[in-house]
């Protein structure tokens, strides 16, 4: 049985009754699991869905992902609010320096400085 066989609610529910134990991987690569996310959103009409209707499409994609709770419920709400989901770049570190480099050799200049010192 394929994923893509599952074109119902009720084939979901089946599948994942039956899957209880089994770990799913889509793909190894975050931008192919990203679409077949974005892809089964799209065929199972989430956007039209019943709230319970959606707790089961939420789990399916949990449990054949292996994406946690708050993780997919991440990626919905990016499709619910853009109509895609994509991977955004990560963000460079946010923190300013405080010593420039001279500054830090001057710091390993005075620590090296009193670890050779010794008092009498």
């Amino acid at each position: 049985m394929s994923l893509e066989q599952l074109t119902t609610l009720d084939a979901i529910k089946q599948f994942l009754q039956g899957t209880r134990f089994v770990v799913f991987n889509v793909a190894t690569d975050k931008r192919e699991r990203y679409r077949w996310v974005q892809k089964t959103l799209v065929k199972h009409r989430y956007l039209l869905l019943g709230k319970a209707d959606r707790g089961i499409v939420t789990r399916y994609l949990m449990k054949v992902t292996g994406y946690s709770l708050a993780q997919t419920k991440r990626l919905i709400q990016q499709y619910v609010k853009t109509g895609v989901i994509s991977t955004k770049p990560a963000r460079c570190n946010g923190f300013k320096r405080a010593y420039n480099e001279s500054d830090i050799r001057l710091l390993a200049v005075t620590a090296h400085s009193r670890t050779s010192f010794s008092p009498k």
